[in-house]
């Protein structure tokens, strides 16, 4: 199933976005910003089609001075030519299956004649349960990988077509956890599963960065927020609090930390790529 909605549908002179996980935390932040300017076109490739949160992506957008989209009939993508408004495409995509990115872009070329996209955010993301590294099971350390990092690599190869000419970006949504350089100042985080899948994203995405020169490819990283992903891991989460309450004073409202990224992406660049960068700009060490 995928879904249209729209004020406007005039993918050829939009700018267009493909955001994975775009109905949730960082990836929902991330479209409000979107769609609070003029002109763009947002490619959500979501999970559950069907969830409330998705609903919401076609019903409501981030500022009122863009027109609330309006339902279309998805074999017709293109029936307005006003090019002052925005347009969001729905399609299913699930991390946790391969070969799920090629079906989505297939599904949005078939459906919505949709030839090129100026910037893909991977965004899509999982974090498993928390504990000691020993206690960590096998299957949770390959679960992690095939969503944060596998799933990544095969949505940047099922976007490379749509990618082309440059300077077109793709921009994965990483985090410090992630870097090798920073575990001593991370022991208060048990996720060892999820460390080690952000390391293997952030490698992947700087080894894709030196073999597509002519684009831009970088990894970014929003920094503590509280999104559904902590959410979803309350217990854990509210005794790593307790056991390090100065962490609270280190969350960023997501409102801030989500125009801070896409300022990141906007300004991204053949100097910028290949690098990895936190929400206010700051350089991460990988």
């Amino acid at each position: 199933m995928s879904t249209t909605t729209t004020a406007n549908t005039n993918t050829n002179t939009n700018t267009i976005y493909l955001v994975t996980g775009a109905n949730r935390g960082i990836g929902r932040g991330l479209v409000d910003v979107i769609l609070s300017r003029p002109n763009t076109t947002v490619i959500a490739l979501v999970r559950d089609v069907e969830h409330e949160t998705t609903r919401s992506l076609v019903s409501t957008t981030a500022d009122a001075n863009v027109p609330t989209p309006k339902t279309l009939d998805p074999s017709h993508p293109d029936p307005d030519s006003n090019p002052n408004t925005n347009h969001v495409i729905i399609i299913p995509y699930d991390a946790s299956i391969p070969g799920s990115a090629e079906t989505a872009l297939t599904t949005l070329g078939s459906t919505h004649g949709i030839t090129h996209v100026d910037t893909v955010i991977a965004n899509a993301g999982m974090l498993t349960k928390r504990g000691p590294s020993i206690d960590t099971a096998p299957s949770d350390i390959q679960e992690s990988v095939q969503v944060n990092a596998i799933a990544p690599l095969d949505l940047f190869r099922a976007c490379l077509t749509l990618l082309s000419p440059p300077p077109s970006k793709f921009v994965a949504v990483s985090s410090a956890i992630g870097s090798t350089q920073l575990i001593p100042q991370h022991s208060h985080s048990s996720t060892l599963a999820y460390g080690v899948s952000k390391a293997a994203l952030n490698h992947i995405m700087r080894k894709l960065s030196i073999e597509y020169p002519d684009m831009v490819v970088e990894v970014v990283t929003p920094g503590p927020v509280l999104t559904d992903l902590l959410r979803e891991n309350k217990p854990e989460f509210d005794a790593m609090l307790k056991a390090n309450p100065q962490l609270l004073e280190r969350f960023v409202p997501i409102d801030k930390v989500c125009n801070g990224l896409m300022a990141l992406i906007d300004s991204a660049s053949s100097e910028t790529s290949g690098g990895f960068r936190d929400w206010s700009g700051e350089v991460i060490p990988f």
